[in-house]
């Protein structure tokens, strides 16, 4: 199952190409928050996304990151105020992680957090079990995704992995990127020469100004 998984993520784009689109449904969709610009660029994404569909949200946020969990929840509060029918059942969750390693901190003890913190991503990624996985770079992502993608082999969840590039690499992917062609479905960068560079990205436009 894992060969066919792996085929199918590959080949993805090409099936989609050429088959009908599928009539939306409800969506569960999870999230990785970072920091900073991540945490800024993730918002703007969730914010252009149908939430007709994607009605139920799910953020995951380091344990230590109390801007991005805020952050969120002024988001959250935003989009039900405008939403016409904010009382439709949409929903929305944060469960926090451990950080897989501070600013700062040796990359020799950073050994053992991380895979403390890769044991406990486990239980909210199961929790959730996403339809989508929506990510945009930060280390703590990487973890969920090796996760999300377990789990789709094993047929728990459809865990599709969707990757948007960071809009400031212009030249060259991050390690994050890298690290996620073999896994991800769709790989979705913010300028064209990222697309010729690396034959997995997609350019489809800035997605974050």
């Amino acid at each position: 199952r894992t060969c066919y998984i792996l085929y199918q993520i590959h080949f993805s784009h090409h099936s989609s190409s050429s088959s009908s689109c599928p009539k939306p449904q409800k969506t569960r969709l999870l999230t990785v928050a970072g920091s900073g610009g991540h945490t800024a660029e993730l918002l703007q994404l969730i914010r252009s996304l149908p939430l007709d569909i994607y009605s139920r949200r799910h953020y995951l946020v380091a344990d230590t990151d109390k801007m991005s969990h805020n952050k969120i929840e002024c988001l959250e509060e935003e989009l039900r105020t405008e939403s016409d029918n904010a009382t439709s059942g949409e929903t929305y969750t944060i469960s926090r992680v451990p950080r897989s390693r501070e600013v700062g901190q040796s990359y020799v003890s950073s050994v053992g957090t991380t895979l403390y913190a890769q044991l406990h991503t486990i239980f909210p990624v199961l929790s959730v079990r996403p339809d989508v996985l929506l990510v945009n770079g930060p280390g703590t992502c990487i973890p969920v995704c090796l996760w999300v993608f377990l789990l789709r082999v094993l047929g728990v969840c459809r865990g599709r992995i969707v990757y948007v590039e960071s809009i400031c690499r212009v030249e060259t992917l991050s390690l994050s990127a890298l690290l996620l062609i073999p896994l991800a479905d769709h790989i979705l960068v913010q300028w064209p020469q990222l697309q010729n560079s690396y034959p997995r990205c997609r350019y489809i436009g800035r997605l974050v100004s």
